[in-house]
């Protein structure tokens, strides 16, 4: 399993789209910086099945990004969080 890092937001740069298109089942998306602007439903049309999907909740309340407006396939996350992840992973990938 991968663990894909996104950090550009996806209205101004295709790295949302070109890491959603490269993943395979089973990988992990992650949100961080302003990549966390991709997790809104304006989004939610670039998502595909088999995935799992986290945004950072501390980026989340630097941007001023509620819970709410999160299309509901995102589970926000802590720093902590973000650890647990890098360990189950096999590998990161991160899309700059």
């Amino acid at each position: 399993m991968i663990l894909h890092t996104v950090n550009k937001s996806p209205s101004t740069q295709s790295t949302l789209k070109e890491c959603l298109f490269t993943a395979t089942n089973g990988d992990n998306i992650l949100l961080i910086e302003d990549g966390v602007y991709g997790s809104t439903t304006a989004f939610k049309a670039l998502l595909k099945e088999g995935l799992h999907y986290f945004v950072l909740q501390e980026d989340l309340d630097a941007r001023g990004i509620a819970i709410d407006q999160l299309a509901p396939e995102w589970t926000a996350i802590s720093y902590t969080g973000f650890v647990e992840l890098t360990e189950t992973a096999d590998t990161v990938c991160s899309w700059f």
